[in-house]
């Protein structure tokens, strides 16, 4: 999987990720969601990856994500930042994934 960031998303995610201290995790979470193939994709703050990770060709960040949700999503997406909304956005050329997508710190 290839994950591009857009300038803003940059600008927003370099002062947690700058210090080498926190990974970026992309995570399809169905909690709350009724079964497996329901879930809404998310941002994770994470202090490392876990067991089943894998990293995207992903830059300037390093991205890991559950192989097992990679089925849930496309080739090439990108992450964006809206300031209005203050959320992030994971998009394809034929979709958007969630438009409202939060970063949440799970150090």
């Amino acid at each position: 999987m290839k994950i591009t960031f857009t300038d803003s998303a940059i600008q927003r995610l370099t002062p947690a990720l700058v210090d080498g201290q926190a990974l970026l995790k992309l995570v399809f979470d169905t909690e709350g969601c009724g079964c497996s193939v329901n879930g809404v994709p998310t941002l994770w703050l994470v202090d490392t990856g876990s067991e089943g990770d894998v990293s995207a060709d992903a830059e300037p960040f390093q991205l890991v994500y559950k192989a097992k949700d990679e089925i849930f999503f496309e080739e090439n997406m990108k992450i964006d930042y809206q300031d209005t909304t203050k959320s992030f956005i994971l998009k394809s050329n034929s979709q958007i994934y969630n438009a409202g997508m939060s970063l949440i710190d799970k150090r």
